[in-house]
């Protein structure tokens, strides 16, 4: 389409808009009502942002912008074609590729950039979509989202890739598995479900990532390996007399989690 144009908006979290979307993009379903910018015509790309994730899908717009009763200067339109980004594109990866988007500053509101910005947009779009790889320098990957680090930490626990790769990405690749497990327990120690003993001093839940088989024999950095525990179910882990027994547990804990 010759005027086609790429819009921003946001979704919740809590009030069901991530879980919708993906259910949305399982079952091919359409939303007859979400919050746009009053600018948008039919046929037009949106791309829904969640907080935590970043851009986590895109959708076409169906419909012309009509103003919400409910909530002033506030606008919605129909969408379809809903789909999911996988992994998701962090706040960190959309400021380090696409620093023209101010937007990405304080992503609270909706937003339509100019059309150079926009172009960027969807190359990185498509770019994730065709190798579902995030980025991978440590910078990046300090400030990556869940499903970014879980797929990092995938990748990087895989014995198939070439050594230089695997080299390559041994750094980054600890980093993910750590952040990632420490996001996954949501500060609750996964071991005996108790709350983190203290807070760090950035404020995040203290838990320590264990292996519940050890890297020196072969234990892979693999996100259904490594368990977030608080001291002092990390010490029983390698140290009780019931060390055996409570790994196994642990274990069984993990393939629930990974499951779910």
């Amino acid at each position: 389409m010759k005027n086609k144009s790429l819009h921003i908006t946001h979704a919740g979290i809590d009030n069901g808009d991530k879980s919708w979307l993906k259910k949305a993009a399982r079952n091919n379903l359409d939303s007859r009502r979400w919050n746009v910018p009053k600018s948008v015509r039919p046929g037009d790309d949106l791309v829904i942002y969640v907080g935590g994730y970043g851009f986590f899908a895109t959708a076409a717009i169906t419909s012309f912008a009509k103003p919400r009763t409910d909530w002033r200067n506030r606008y919605t339109a129909s969408l379809s074609q809903i789909i999911l980004i996988d992994p998701p594109i962090s706040l960190a990866s959309i400021q380090k590729h696409i620093p023209s988007l101010s937007w990405a500053n304080h992503p609270r509101s909706i937003t339509t950039p100019d059309a150079d910005t926009a172009k960027l947009i969807r190359k990185l779009i498509d770019h994730r979509r065709k190798t579902g790889i995030p980025d991978t320098d440590i910078e990046t990957v300090s400030k990556a989202n869940i499903d970014e680090l879980r797929k990092l930490a995938i990748i990087s626990s895989k014995q198939s890739i070439p050594s230089k790769q695997r080299t390559a990405l041994h750094r980054p690749g600890s980093l993910a598995i750590k952040r990632y497990v420490l996001l996954r327990s949501k500060g609750i120690c996964e071991g005996c479900k108790k709350v983190a003993p203290f807070n760090k001093a950035d404020g995040t839940p203290y838990l320590e990532p264990h292996h519940t088989k050890r890297r020196a024999d072969g234990g892979p950095d693999h996100p259904a390996h490594v368990i977030a525990l608080c001291p002092n179910c990390h010490r029983r882990a390698h140290y009780a007399n019931d060390s055996k027994e409570f790994n196994k547990r642990l274990l069984k804990t993990l393939i629930k989690i990974e499951l779910n």
